[in-house]
């Protein structure tokens, strides 16, 4: 809400007219991320597997399965694309519970220095629809707007793709925001190579509206991107980033329904398997809420990316080293979900539901560290646990001494003590944040 209430001097009732001076003041800080594309991008010509293999109409019924729509609404934005002339991308935002975001978040897509565009907010049955609305109207002309029972991230992101009349679609989190050249950017790096489905960059991350890192900081890129680059996660694409092909989307099914978690990840390695090629830019093009949605709760989402793990096994005509890679992932991932058991038993006195959970990951793991911890849960549990509240402490304040570098040396905002952003602080904090990647700092 804090970061909200930055933008909303921008968020004003109005069309494309209000957006003018609005655009040329990030464009400017924004300026070398339109540059050198060539140089920023990375490229992965992905491997033809075999066919993907979901079970008899499986492949489509995800995009062309009806969704109950109870609403739709129409309009076209200035200089962007009307009714009835064709446009280049379709910009798909799911909103669910984003009243408070929304405006700004279309303020960003506004924003925009490339314009042939379309948006779509798919309302997925938000129990804010009320508020939503009221945030909306001042765009409703500038968007397409469809209402429908609520089916989860994936069904709504699929109804958008649908609808979508355009050759690329562009993802977009109902609390994300945009750079102003991000569409210019990733279109560029589509069209500069015919084999491309996809393409993402990098995000600067918000944790309470504080920027503490960016997207490839915590996990640096390694190209090509490919189907086992994905699975080993040693490429991870961010949805707020991607713009992909609209009919490599389609082919590869879409979003699977039923999953609420991870589906994202899901449908990425289902286009990279297909042999969709893949890439990437390091521009800070996006800023990203991590703690808002379902994404946040870590055990869950362990446990969605190794159900998607399980899925591929059963489903996909995998290479002789696939199999092997992905249950190596499996147990890599459920050594994770069982030592973020034991850490959470730990910290609320469960000392022998952590001892279990240690076991076990240490029985996949074989790890010196988990022995000891072992070791010091079975015969000192109370002291182990304060050890480990201590050891936390420290943590805290190294990562406290860690987020003030980021903000006022590394970033600068123009915020000694790296407080709360607005939007054109995002804009100078991407610019900065991508000259230092591109530097190597």
């Amino acid at each position: 809400m804090l970061f909200y209430q930055y933008v909303q001097p921008f968020v004003e009732a109005g069309g494309r007219s209000s957006n003018f001076s609005f655009n040329r003041q990030f464009i400017a800080t924004a300026k070398d991320m339109s540059e050198n594309i060539g140089r920023d991008a990375c490229f992965s010509r992905g491997v033809a597997d075999p066919p993907l293999l979901l079970g008899g109409s499986a492949r489509t019924t995800n995009l062309q399965k009806a969704n109950h729509a109870t609403k739709m609404t129409e309009a076209s934005h200035n200089g962007a694309t009307s009714a009835a002339k064709p446009v280049l991308v379709s910009v798909v935002i799911p909103a669910y519970k984003c009243a408070d975001y929304i405006a700004a978040t279309l303020k960003s897509v506004l924003a925009q220095s490339f314009t042939n565009y379309e948006i779509i907010v798919v309302n997925d049955g938000s129990p804010d629809t009320e508020a939503l609305e009221r945030e909306l109207a001042p765009y409703i002309r500038n968007i397409r707007y469809i209402r429908q029972e609520n089916g989860g991230p994936s069904s709504a992101r699929n109804c958008g793709v649908r609808e979508a009349r355009g050759t690329y679609v562009a993802f977009l989190d109902g609390d994300d925001l945009w750079l102003p050249n991000h569409l210019a950017n990733q279109v560029k790096l589509l069209q500069s190579d015919a084999t491309l489905v996809l393409v993402y960059s990098d995000s600067l991350l918000l944790r309470d509206d504080v920027p503490f890192a960016t997207a490839f900081e915590k996990n640096p890129q390694a190209p090509p991107v490919t189907f086992e680059a994905l699975v080993l996660e040693t490429c991870t694409i961010g949805t707020s980033t991607t713009v992909a092909s609209r009919q490599a989307l389609l082919d590869a099914g879409g979003f699977e329904t039923g999953r609420h978690r991870s589906e994202d990840f899901d449908l990425w390695l289902r286009m990279a398997h297909r042999g969709g090629a893949m890439g990437y830019s390091v521009a800070v093009q996006v800023c990203h809420r991590v703690a808002n949605g379902l994404s946040c709760d870590n055990t869950a989402m362990n446990q969605a990316q190794i159900n998607v793990y399980e899925k591929l096994l059963k489903t996909l005509v995998l290479t002789p080293a696939q199999p092997k890679l992905l249950r190596g992932k499996i147990g890599e991932m459920e050594t994770r979900l069982q030592i973020g058991i034991a850490k959470d038993s730990l910290l609320n006195g469960r000392f022998p539901q952590a001892l279990a959970a240690v076991q076990q990951a240490n029985s996949i793991l074989k790890s010196p560290k988990l022995s000891v911890a072992t070791v010091g849960l079975k015969f000192f549990p109370r002291f182990f646990g304060k050890s480990y509240r201590a050891y936390l402490q420290y943590l805290e304040q190294r990562e406290s001494a860690r987020l003030a570098d980021f903000c006022t040396k590394r970033i600068r905002t123009g915020n000694s003590n790296g407080a709360k952003i607005g939007y054109e602080a995002f804009a100078e904090i991407a610019n900065q944040a991508d000259s230092w990647v591109k530097a190597g700092k």
